[in-house]
């Protein structure tokens, strides 16, 4: 009899083993048309094995959803680790960590203010990206090339307000143009959607009435109608986030990168691992290699001057090597 129970418990410990790593990730949106989030969905399935299983929950765009489903997902009990994302999700993230305290959590894009023992949070330098991307603005903005105009005016258009759009990545976009040109002067404007392009196309066509050379989009989805009217003007514009110069060559001069692919991907394996530092937060960028920009892409060799690829490259390193400079 004692063998045998033995071997029930054995046989137990090898169930329990083989158990699969439960991650639970909670989209704050839709995957589909969203680039960022189709990243997303790519690090998440790559980290996906026999000993990680990987389960993704669109919340789609009604953010009042968003902390019910996080509790859900947590009072479920079936995840090893529940992943999120945005700087609309802390508050939500500390209410439902308090209490599912033996539950771990990630949020990713965004940072938990208070430390809690079961929570890991780490944003991205968008400081760094937008810095950069200002640079390449000024630059094309006093470059003379076709499609410029002798005003040196650059425009920026949001999605929508929020802390660090305001605080850190306007700001940063405004230094870096004015790095290059210290009287340019940086138009902005502020969709109130993340998913209305005729919006976006209106604000865009403000800017270059307003003589803009060239627009930073950060709108998501209400970009794209930016994107359209610098293309019937023969202006330009800047995107982030991933890839986007194949859309329309020649417009889109340069995409503004976060790897969010790797960075989920790696969150993972390290969480996997139990080498993930719970109960604090980091901020990852161009030195991390999770911010980037288009630099090897042909279209933007082939649309954007040599001097000024030069010129961006040199800045790239200056913030890779040093930081940003003081503004």
């Amino acid at each position: 009899m004692r063998g045998f129970l033995l071997a029930i418990v054995l046989l137990g410990c090898v169930l329990s083993l083989a158990a699969p790593f439960g991650v639970g990730i909670l989209i704050t949106g839709e995957i589909g048309g969203n680039a960022i989030y189709e990243l997303v969905q790519q690090g998440a399935l790559r980290a996906a094995s026999d000993a990680i299983e990987i389960r993704i929950v669109e919340g789609g765009y009604n953010q009042s959803k968003w902390e019910p489903l996080l509790l859900s997902m947590a009072a479920t009990g079936k995840y090893d680790l529940i992943m999120t994302f945005t700087e609309g999700m802390p508050a939500s993230v500390a209410k439902v960590a308090r209490a599912f305290p033996n539950q771990k959590f990630v949020l990713l894009d965004g940072i938990v203010p208070e430390p809690l023992p079961n929570v890991y949070s780490v944003a991205f330098k968008d400081d760094e990206m937008t810095f950069l991307a200002g640079v390449l603005a000024g630059m094309i903005t006093t470059s003379g090339i076709e499609g410029t105009n002798l005003e040196k005016i650059v425009g920026l258009i949001a999605g929508d307000t929020y802390p660090a759009m305001i605080n850190t990545m306007k700001p940063a976009y405004e230094a870096g143009v004015k790095s290059i040109e210290p009287e340019a002067v940086v138009l902005f404007g502020i969709v109130g959607s993340w998913s209305d392009p005729a919006r976006g196309r209106e604000l865009a066509s403000r800017q270059f009435e307003g003589k803009a050379d060239i627009i930073l989009l950060i709108a998501g989805g209400s970009g794209m109608g930016s994107i359209e009217e610098a293309a019937s003007r023969g202006k330009y514009v800047i995107t982030v986030d991933s890839n986007a110069l194949a859309m329309k060559p020649g417009v889109i001069l340069a995409s503004f990168l976060k790897h969010i692919d790797l960075l989920v991907y790696e969150t993972i394996i390290k969480a996997f691992e139990g080498s993930l530092p719970f109960g604090s937060n980091s901020r990852v960028g161009i030195s991390e290699g999770m911010v980037d920009y288009t630099r090897d892409d042909p279209l933007f060799i082939k649309y954007v001057p040599g001097e000024i690829r030069e010129r961006i490259f040199q800045w790239y390193e200056r913030i890779k090597s040093g930081g940003l400079p003081d503004f």
